[in-house]
């Protein structure tokens, strides 16, 4: 008869890279099979940042173009980081422009730096309240200035909304679509967004990782 041990460690967990490694389990016994994303929360890797808070807005610059060096909501990853995107959505509250606007949301594989611009309004904030991990990302929001341009920027999504728009809201969603992907430091995860006198919320979670972890 041979007996099955598991390890019950659900916070700390080991990384030590290939080779063999102990099996999970809940406090009771359970065999550990929750999916990543599940298990990343329970570690508290998992983070979420806000830009924009309850009823205060963000306010764009009088003309903005849809990608340039102006972003509008983006985490910076830095070198020795990896992160998962999981989860954006930007609700356009307010714009007064008589053309349509654009938004876009993408990866690059360069960190934008901050330029002229404000940490985000909340985050990086872990998802599990215990905080077990501390985030190694920057958030950031609202470029005024000249941040860096990015490096190779590939579209996760575009969207368009209408001229004089009043709470439109847009989600982009790695789970629905099964598609995640990764942003190994030094990168960027940015959300830029084209019109005039746009007022925005955004919202960016993540997961988040060593770049040991995943090698």
């Amino acid at each position: 008869m041979t007996d099955l041990n598991a390890l019950v460690n659900n916070t700390s967990v080991s990384r030590a890279g290939l080779g063999w490694t102990s099996l999970r389990s809940t406090p009771d016994g359970a065999l550990y099979t929750r999916d990543v994303g599940g298990s990343l929360g329970v570690e508290g890797r998992i983070f979420a940042a806000n830009m924009g808070l309850v009823t205060t807005p963000l306010a764009t610059a009088a003309t903005t173009a849809i990608v340039d060096t102006t972003p509008h909501a983006w985490i910076r990853v830095p070198d020795g980081t990896a992160i998962v995107p999981l989860y954006a959505r930007i609700v356009v509250e307010s714009q007064s422009i008589t053309t349509q606007g654009e938004i876009s949301v993408l990866i690059a594989q360069n960190d934008i730096g901050n330029g002229t611009s404000t940490a985000a309004d909340a985050g990086p904030i872990a998802l599990n309240t215990a905080a077990p991990v501390t985030s190694g990302c920057t958030a950031r929001q609202l470029a005024t200035g000249a941040a860096t341009a990015p490096t190779n920027p590939l579209e996760l999504t575009r969207f368009s909304f209408a001229a004089s728009a009043v709470n439109q809201a847009f989600e982009w969603d790695a789970r629905s679509l099964g598609v995640f992907p990764v942003v190994r430091g030094a990168g960027s995860w940015a959300i830029y967004i084209g019109g005039n006198a746009v007022n925005y919320y955004a919202q960016m979670v993540w997961a988040e990782l060593s770049e040991a972890d995943i090698d």
